[in-house]
């Protein structure tokens, strides 16, 4: 009996699950942190301070992508051992060829309105998440707005053709601000030969906190090196958690 319960919730839950995963997290428009990410591997294990050293070096694609395509039983089972080759090939390229950068005025006025840009790329698509931040810390980040920040208005997003982008931002339900600190960047073309990777232009609007000091901003890169549909209840770890260098702010 427990076996046949067991077999039914898998065949409810991979469909729902495959749909948010690894393509994106299409139920998250609101403010969030990286940690949602948690299937995702981490650039650097600095990303995880706080935790034990080998804690955080599991974390890492080495051990948390890789190791899993290598290791059985795995979702990567039915692979021979050269496309298994291949897919830690592609996704080492495509994780040399992403990045994410902030910029900002470095000091502002107590209550000011500043313009931050965000520029990202990388992944293969079909979309990638960008979040602004406190820190660069995996588990322990913040939105800016516990920080003191207040993002004005609805973010300004741009896709790797230029266009910009309203679809994802006006699933908000109608009524909710869409002044949030999470976007999704939609309809993202890869092609390998051509060195085509997805990428965005996000700006935002933010008023200054109200008490000087100094504070941080950070932007996190969220992408997948894979698109297949052997996710679900036993999920391939082939996202990435990226983050910009921390930006120091001095309100005055």
């Amino acid at each position: 009996m427990k076996r046949i319960v067991f077999a039914f919730l898998i065949m409810i839950l991979i469909p729902s699950v495959s749909y948010g995963y690894p393509n994106g997290t299409p139920f998250y428009i609101t403010d969030i942190g990286p940690f949602c990410a948690s299937c995702h591997a981490q650039s650097r294990t600095d990303y995880t301070p706080e935790l034990p050293q080998e804690v955080s070096n599991r974390e890492i694609p080495e051990n948390k992508h890789y190791a899993f395509i290598k290791s059985v039983p795995s979702p990567y089972v039915e692979l021979t051992a050269e496309q298994k080759e291949t897919i830690i090939e592609e996704a080492r390229f495509i994780d040399d060829n992403s990045s994410i950068t902030i910029s900002a005025p470095k000091k502002v006025k107590a209550g000011e309105n500043i313009t931050i840009k965000i520029v990202a790329k990388g992944g293969n698509g079909p979309v990638i998440g960008v979040i602004l931040v406190d820190k660069p810390l995996r588990n322990q980040a913040r939105p800016i707005q516990a920080d003191g920040w207040l993002i004005v208005e609805e973010p300004v997003i741009k896709g790797q053709d230029g266009e910009i982008q309203k679809d994802w931002l006006d699933k908000r339900i109608r009524g909710l601000g869409k002044n949030i600190n999470y976007v999704m960047i939609m309809n993202q073309k890869y092609d390998k030969e051509k060195l085509l990777f997805p990428s965005g232009e996000i700006t935002y609007v933010l008023k200054a906190p109200p008490r000087p000091g100094t504070y941080s901003l950070t932007a996190v890169l969220l992408y997948g090196t894979e698109n297949t549909e052997k996710a679900g209840f036993f999920q391939r770890p082939s996202g990435r958690i990226l983050f910009s260098e921390e930006m120091k702010i001095g309100v005055e």
